[in-house]
């Protein structure tokens, strides 16, 4: 807070007041979407909270897209900051307790959060509205799942799970991941990533899914199937015996 403060003294006035009413459309935006779903937040209903017009409005935005992919991005990486706060109760060497507790804290969060999760990534997100991510929302995808890709990374090499021989992979699988290691820069083996990945979608895919209530043709409580999930991953990494059923508040009662 004190370093956007000192920031803030840096700034104009003029520059000031812009940013304070960037922050204020944001965050009626943000509580239209979580009282009244993403259907609601429109650039008429903002101004009318503010008591601006519309034009107004369209002067800090030039979009209503364009508002949607901000406020996109800023939960993006406020969702990371929740998942680094549910670690920073474990050791930073403890790689198999801190997944765990990322995991748990992911699901925990959309469930508490599903308006704002749907934003992300249900139907109505804005790349199901106007095409491409920018590149803001792509910067800040890849800060909620970093820490996801971190963890692992640092579990492969404190304790390496089971991969595919080297060369085994389809060609254009291999090419793949070999591009992403290139890009995002994971110094890692093309078959730990692929295991990485296969890891990451199973758990992020199942929390999705219970989140924008897709399971609920087949389930009223999720969170058996999640922990079942949560252990088979874990066996799948090579640390299940790490993994308990239990998952209280505090992480760091979770582990044996």
């Amino acid at each position: 807070m004190a370093q956007r403060q000192e920031f803030q003294a840096g700034l104009s006035r003029r520059e000031q007041q812009r940013r304070a009413t960037i922050d204020e459309i944001k965050q009626v935006a943000r509580g239209l979407l979580v009282d009244e779903g993403i259907g609601s937040v429109t650039i008429r209903a903002i101004s009318r909270h503010m008591g601006m017009t519309a034009p107004a409005v369209y002067r800090y935005f030039t979009s209503h897209e364009e508002l949607l992919r901000t406020l996109r991005a800023d939960i993006f990486i406020e969702v990371a900051g929740y998942l680094e706060a549910s670690c920073d109760v474990l050791p930073e060497d403890d790689a198999p307790g801190r997944l765990i507790a990322a995991a748990r804290a992911l699901r925990r969060w959309g469930l508490e959060h599903e308006r704002e999760f749907g934003l992300l990534l249900g139907p109505g997100a804005p790349g199901a509205i106007g095409g491409e991510e920018s590149d803001l929302e792509q910067d800040a995808g890849w800060v909620f799942g970093l820490l996801f890709a971190d963890l692992m990374a640092k579990l492969w090499r404190s304790h390496p799970f089971p991969v595919s021989p080297p060369g085994s992979l389809h060609p254009r699988l291999a090419a793949q991941l070999d591009r992403l290691r290139a890009h995002r820069d994971v110094d890692l083996p093309i078959e730990a990533i692929a295991v990485m990945l296969r890891c990451w979608v199973r758990l992020y895919g199942l929390v999705c899914m219970e989140v924008l209530g897709h399971l609920d043709f087949a389930l009223d409580d999720g969170g058996p199937f999640f922990e079942r999930e949560l252990a088979d991953t874990c066996e799948t990494l090579g640390v299940g015996h790490r993994y308990t059923e239990e998952a209280p508040r505090d992480p760091a009662r979770c582990f044996k």
